[in-house]
């Protein structure tokens, strides 16, 4: 892949250039490539993989029709060349929403003990929800955590109800993305 700089006669040009070469336009900038090479029948994978970015152009049109959420993609994006709202909506639907980090280091069982919870990137977690719960499953006490900033990178739920023995108690964590994914996990205390 060539960058193409400072060049009047390709500037601003897309396209096939002879039959091994194309030219697209990616952040302002003329990129010459070599031609995508296409082998026959497209496999079941293939045709799933399709399907499924069809499904987030979708969703990123759908998502950028709100002004809001349209300027959360672009902030998220703030500085990446090659990187549009419409790219970041179609990534965000493309990738799964992640937990990175679970600190249950000041929950000590009492109400108003805090578990913070952070996000692998900004803007992607919408909702989070803690469960506290025995070891059978049985749940104590469960709610909705609250995003601790506005890139919504660290979620903090503070406990309702008093839990005087942890032995065997853990915590779930249900995160949902804006496209609807849901991530869990879970630790014990």
């Amino acid at each position: 892949m060539a960058d193409v700089n400072l060049n009047a006669l390709v500037d601003g040009l897309s396209g096939k250039v002879g039959k091994k070469m194309v030219m697209r336009q990616r952040g302002g900038r003329t990129i010459l490539c070599s031609r995508p090479t296409f082998s026959g029948e497209a496999t079941t994978k293939q045709k799933d993989h399709r399907e499924r970015f069809t499904n987030a152009a979708k969703f990123a049109k759908s998502a950028l029709a709100n002004p809001e959420v349209k300027d959360e993609y672009k902030l998220s994006v703030k500085g990446d060349t090659f990187m549009t709202a419409f790219t970041a909506a179609v990534t965000d639907y493309m990738t799964a929403p992640e937990i990175a980090s679970v600190d249950v280091s000041t929950y000590k069982g009492k109400v108003g003990d805090a578990i913070v919870l952070g996000s692998a990137k900004e803007f992607k977690l919408i909702t989070v929800s803690v469960s506290i719960q025995k070891a059978d499953g049985t749940v104590i006490e469960s709610g909705a955590a609250a995003a601790s900033d506005a890139l919504r990178m660290e979620w903090s739920y503070k406990a309702t109800v008093a839990v005087p023995d942890l032995t065997g108690v853990k915590v779930v964590i249900t995160a949902t993305d804006r496209p609807g994914k849901i991530a869990t996990l879970e630790k014990s205390l």
